[in-house]
């Protein structure tokens, strides 16, 4: 019993070492072109175009003034679930944005499932791995391209300075909403966001494919920010819940918090 016992915990660490090479290798060429000494720092004169609540939000992230972000790094806990009757399972996770590409890297861990969230070159894919080695999912193709696109559009409200680039259009809607549109090459998604009396984004909305059976459908998709924290002196979501609008209900699947952060640190942990 206590042999078998250690030739599992070998073969854990094993398939833990690869598969973070693995990860640290694909992040390494991601960075691979960054640049990032004499950042140019954000002022106010970069905001003058935007509508006004998105101005007013920038204001209150606290980026005028900080260098533009280029990389984000940080680590993520919080909660996941597959189903709307399933307890949250505890999730670790980290993740890696090369920003003026429109790329990232995601790689969480719930017991002894590992799962990889992948947006490089205008592609999407996702893997999901038993003991980080038998692998027992897998998607990929323009449904999962167009879900990219959108998280990264989403969670730009980590890295603000994102907002002020030219791939990312702005329509205010009226005083408390505002629409964005990425656009890489051919790929296009938009998203809602609504900003409370603080000037802080509070939810994002879109419509985004959801995989169910093997088969995509476009669904109601909804972010709701429950907490902002000060990092490096920019204010960011530290915690929020991500729903599922299905007929049937809200269904609350994802509940990311941050723990860590670094700008422009292009280098994997």
């Amino acid at each position: 019993m206590k042999l078998r016992k250690k030739i599992t915990v070998l073969l854990l660490t094993v398939t833990l070492t690869v598969g973070c090479a693995a990860m640290n290798k694909t992040v390494s060429k991601m960075f691979s072109h960054v640049q990032i000494s004499d950042l140019e720092r954000i002022s106010e004169k970069d905001l003058q175009n935007l509508p006004q609540t998105v101005r007013n939000y920038l204001r209150y992230s606290g980026i005028v003034g900080k260098e533009k972000i280029k990389t984000v790094r940080l680590k993520q806990g919080g909660g996941f679930r597959l189903k709307p009757d399933q307890d949250f399972k505890t999730m670790k996770a980290v993740q890696y944005f090369n920003v003026d590409s429109m790329e990232f890297f995601w790689q969480g861990k719930v017991n002894i499932i590992t799962a990889t969230d992948r947006f490089l070159d205008g592609k999407g894919d996702l893997t999901v791995k038993l003991l980080g080695l038998i692998r027992v999912a897998y998607a990929e193709g323009p449904e999962v391209d167009q879900g990219e696109i959108l998280r990264f559009l989403a969670e730009g409200v980590w890295f603000p300075s994102v907002f002020l680039n030219d791939f990312i259009q702005w329509e205010e809607l009226d005083e408390r909403t505002a629409m964005a549109t990425i656009t890489l090459k051919d790929l296009s998604a938009s998203a809602l966001f609504h900003f409370n009396e603080k000037n802080q984004v509070e939810r994002i909305t879109a419509r985004r494919y959801m995989e169910k059976d093997g088969k995509f459908e476009l669904k109601d998709w909804e972010i709701r920010i429950v907490e902002y924290r000060a990092y490096h002196g920019i204010n960011i979501p530290a915690k929020s819940e991500v729903f599922w609008k299905l007929e049937e209900g809200d269904f609350c699947w994802y509940k990311p918090e941050i723990y860590e952060i670094d700008y422009n640190v292009p280098v994997p942990y």
